[in-house]
């Protein structure tokens, strides 16, 4: 039987103590937990302080509250979002997003919540040096793995680029996504810089993501060029549990150096 220590907040030994059961396969991923009731019986505690380590779990991610079934293990591991293979490895199939999420032997798909000519915000607008007024479009999806949310994408693209373009205005812009397509518009991307901020999820994003309102998200401000001129920003909302982001780069230095 497993004791918990009176000298010890005991809502956090519990939260090891179940984070040390789903590392070792007594609650497997998408397993159910058992009840706070029946934990609190089996701990001998009261279920307020089973409530309490359950909490921090849920805070972290580790578990979900899932409609219907109860509270269950984590079933997605962490994705690895590495910034430049991503975009190198696109024209596997229709976009860096599906890529990666294919990577780690999980289900990839997408919905569309708005693909439209839009006015953009005032700060992607400024990125892409549109004149007031001038309109973008606007492809605005979410991202699944395994059936579960896990990001907010919506890309703007000056629609004096777009409008020619009529594979833009599909949901399945065809392999290499729509990079692909500006490509053979004859606007290659030659260059990305991102702009990574944490905050906490707005009521919209926590919705779509199914968070909790303690759990912080990713926003990444992802900018495509070609060859010195912006074409496409991405507002990336990624729940902040799930990714995780990888950066590399060369040396500046060494071609000086040698």
């Amino acid at each position: 039987m497993t004791t918990i220590e009176t000298s010890r907040s005991q809502y956090a030994q519990i939260a090891d103590l179940v984070r040390r059961r789903i590392a070792d396969g007594t609650y497997p991923a998408g397993a159910v937990l058992p009840s706070e009731d029946r934990l609190a019986d089996e701990l001998r505690v009261s279920r307020p302080t089973v409530n309490k380590a359950l909490v921090i779990l849920r805070n972290t991610g580790e578990i979900k509250v899932r409609r219907g079934a109860g509270t269950v293990v984590r079933s997605l591991p962490t994705i690895l979002r590495d910034a430049k293979k991503r975009y190198a490895a696109r024209n596997e199939g229709s976009g860096a997003g599906e890529v990666e999420v294919s990577r780690h032997a999980l289900k990839s798909s997408t919905t569309y919540r708005e693909i439209s000519q839009t006015t953009p915000p005032m700060s992607v607008a400024e990125i892409l040096g549109l004149a007031e007024g001038e309109q973008a479009l606007l492809r605005s999806r979410v991202l699944y793995a395994n059936g579960e949310p896990i990001q907010i994408a919506d890309s703007y693209i000056p629609w004096r680029l777009a409008e020619g373009v009529p594979d833009l205005m599909r949901e399945n812009a065809g392999r290499g996504g729509s990079y692909g397509r500006l490509a053979d518009a004859g606007n290659p991307v030659t260059r990305f810089a991102e702009d990574i901020t944490v905050r906490m999820p707005t009521d919209d994003e926590q919705r779509t993501l199914e968070l909790e309102t303690t759990q912080p998200v990713f926003e990444i401000c992802h900018v495509a060029y070609s060859q010195d001129r912006p074409i496409e920003v991405c507002l990336h909302v990624m729940t902040g549990h799930l990714w995780k982001l990888h950066y590399e780069w060369d040396d500046p230095t060494h071609e000086q150096d040698s």
